[in-house]
């Protein structure tokens, strides 16, 4: 008995150093140039140190986006797995190939590398065409008249292909409420957003039975064409109509004032100026005049607040916060305004908004907040989601989130202006 114990043991040692050791070789390689470390899982943890491109480093755990890794002296801290890649990604050699392509969208990314990571080195517009000479994953190199670079494929067509173009100057009205956007021409492919009835989107061209059409700034998806009618008349979310308005973005708390804390260490102040940081700059780039009510962590008064909003006679004020509730299940986004002339705002803001996948929907409500009440320009107050929900407070911290998000409120004041 006792040495069929001993066996025992020696085989669950033997098997917990297998697993050991498996952990252990589990590296990840530096993509960016000086990436932060972080003391914890997010980006409102502080910078303990940077590392350099090509470095590698032993993985010790995963949470969400963020990997935990080993530096040295046996000291750890955290990298968003966006910046890194992990030895046993499967990494396509890149082919080369010699293939005609259009752009299928307005401004294209074109990056210096096959991915993401890599910094923009130009654009690109709908209906440009090059030569595609390199493919690698979901990146194809491609040379455009007077520039060249990388672009991810799914914005891209064969211009060889026959199947009928349609430019932005046709879109497809939605006839329901709830209808299916999906991932591929087929009713059993994946759903990736939900429309309402009349929303409207532009038309990149038609595959068969389906139109494929422009969701968002970087999503592209199939509806089929019995749900939907075709118009020629060109929709209000155009650029032109946010150019030269004046968007005053009011990152929430800030200072002293610390906004909520969530249960994984997000600090609300230091999360609203993010989201409000990219924000800004996304707006600026479509021409609209932005003006922040703090660009840094420094404290304001709400009066103060409502005061750069009528100084400045703004257009459009929106305030960011993030939420927290004693129900650690609470969760959702909202859409706050106080005054009946803030409602198509509102309306206008929430229709993309509720198109973001990944977080519950609390609707369109009204918050008898000061920076509303007191508000003498068209104003709303967004919750982008619960910091108190442990799950929800990982998702709205990562960059994937809010990207989408900055998306979204662009393509609500692109409606509203356009209205």
């Amino acid at each position: 008995m006792k040495k069929s114990l001993m066996t025992l043991l020696f085989v669950f040692c033997c098997l917990l150093l297998i697993v050991q050791t498996a952990e252990a070789a589990m590296n990840v390689r530096i993509a960016v140039n000086q990436l932060n470390v972080r003391t914890g899982p997010g980006f409102t943890f502080a910078v303990q140190e940077k590392v350099a491109k090509g470095k590698q480093y032993p993985v010790v755990q995963k949470r969400g986006e963020w990997l935990q890794i080993r530096l040295a002296s046996n000291r750890t801290g955290w990298v968003h797995g966006k910046y890194v890649q992990t030895q046993n990604e499967a990494i396509e050699i890149k082919k080369q190939i010699q293939q005609p392509v259009v752009c299928q969208v307005d401004g294209l990314r074109i990056r210096k590398g096959p991915g993401t990571t890599y910094a923009v080195i130009g654009y690109v517009n709908r209906n440009e065409k090059g030569t595609a000479t390199m493919t690698q994953n979901d990146w194809i190199y491609v040379r455009w008249e007077g520039k060249e670079g990388w672009v991810n494929r799914a914005y891209v067509a064969n211009a060889e292909q026959n199947s009928e173009q349609m430019t932005y100057d046709t879109y497809v009205q939605m006839l329901y409420d709830n209808t299916n956007i999906r991932s591929s021409p087929s009713t059993q492919s994946p759903v990736i957003s939900k429309a309402k009835r009349g929303d409207q989107f532009g038309v990149i061209r038609k595959e068969g039975q389906w139109y494929v059409i422009q969701v968002d700034a970087q999503t592209i998806g199939y509806v089929a064409e019995w749900v939907v009618q075709v118009t020629q008349t060109s929709a209000p979310s155009q650029n032109q109509t946010i150019v030269g308005k004046t968007v005053v973005i009011d990152a929430g708390h800030g200072g002293k004032d610390y906004g909520t804390t969530g249960v994984n260490g997000t600090i609300e102040k230091m999360l609203t100026l993010q989201t409000v940081l990219l924000l800004s700059e996304k707006l600026k780039q479509m021409g609209a005049n932005v003006i922040l009510t703090r660009s840094d962590d420094r404290f304001l008064s709400l009066s103060e607040r409502v005061q750069i909003a009528a100084n400045n006679k703004a257009d459009a004020f929106i305030s960011i916060h993030y939420d927290s509730a004693l129900n650690r299940t609470a969760s959702g986004l909202t859409v706050y305004y106080y005054k009946s002339i803030d409602r198509s705002l509102a309306d206008a803001l929430f229709g993309p908004l509720s198109r973001l996948t990944g977080i519950q929907q609390r609707g369109v409500r009204v918050g008898n907040y000061h920076v509303l009440r007191e508000n003498s320009r068209p104003s709303v107050l967004l919750e982008l989601g619960y910091l108190s929900n442990p799950n929800e407070e990982m998702f709205v911290v990562s960059q994937s989130y809010q990207q989408a998000a900055v998306e979204a409120i662009c393509s609500g004041l692109l409606r509203y202006f356009g209205k």
